[in-house]
């Protein structure tokens, strides 16, 4: 599978990343890290995770069996203050059993004004990047005015989008304003990833559309995927390969 540098982070990234928002698959099922080996195999080296995903588990098991340089891990934290992000960060470490994770995000910023009351966890993360902790420093959000105003933040490195065929799930503003703040992220040397591409299963009955739509983007380095099955995984491999 295709890779490509995840902006100026110097994280070299597959086309799809899996999405592993399902603790019934990747919070303790000999399933989870079934799917993750398997993507490996097929060229897929991005993982998405979050505190809030209970999906630890099955990224610990897949990484007894791989390099740990071999595979680039996204965290997230909902948490505006230092304290609240420090222990989520040190129970990503501690539950992947990994000494650092690649990129870690301020989880669901849906608004400037949000962002500015999670400058304390963004100051955060900026000293465990000096400190090696993490590699790179990111955000993820619904809305296009976020992504569009982001391009402009020098401490965010990698921004994680909602866009999809149908426009859905996008906050503060449309498709076309988040497709337009895509290009200005990637112009200004962001790293930048889809996500909800299949909008939280609504599009479940159009995969195959939504999924070469999102693979289309000229502007998105990468497309998070949330994968529950390896018939799931081999399917959106094979789009990823063809688009």
């Amino acid at each position: 599978m295709r890779r490509m540098v995840l902006g100026r982070t110097g994280l070299e990234v597959s086309r799809l990343c899996i999405g592993t928002d399902y603790s019934s698959v990747y919070g303790g099922s000999p399933l989870g890290p079934k799917i993750l080996l398997r993507g490996f195999e097929l060229g897929v080296n991005f993982w998405d995770s979050s505190e809030s995903y209970g999906s630890y588990p099955a990224i610990r098991e897949a990484l007894k069996r791989l390099r740990r340089s071999d595979v680039v891990i996204t965290s997230k934290s909902y948490s505006p203050d230092r304290a609240g992000i420090e222990k989520h960060l040190n129970e990503a470490l501690q539950e992947m059993e990994t000494e650092y994770v690649d990129i870690f995000m301020l989880h669901a910023v849906d608004g400037m004004d949000e962002f500015k009351r999670r400058r304390e966890a963004l100051e955060f993360l900026l000293e465990a990047k000096e400190n090696g902790l993490i590699r790179s420093v990111g955000l993820s959000t619904h809305s296009a005015k976020t992504a569009w105003a982001l391009a402009d933040v020098p401490e965010v490195e990698v921004v994680l989008a909602v866009l999809n065929v149908e426009g859905l799930r996008i906050s503060e503003g449309d498709a076309e304003l988040m497709i337009s703040a895509l290009k200005r992220l990637r112009d200004a040397g962001k790293g930048v990833y889809l996500m909800k591409v299949l909008a939280r299963g609504r599009l479940a009955d159009r995969a195959e559309e939504a999924l070469r739509y999102a693979f289309s983007i000229p502007y998105a380095h990468s497309v998070s995927v949330g994968i529950r099955t390896l018939k799931e995984l081999e399917f959106a491999v094979k789009v990823a390969e063809q688009t």
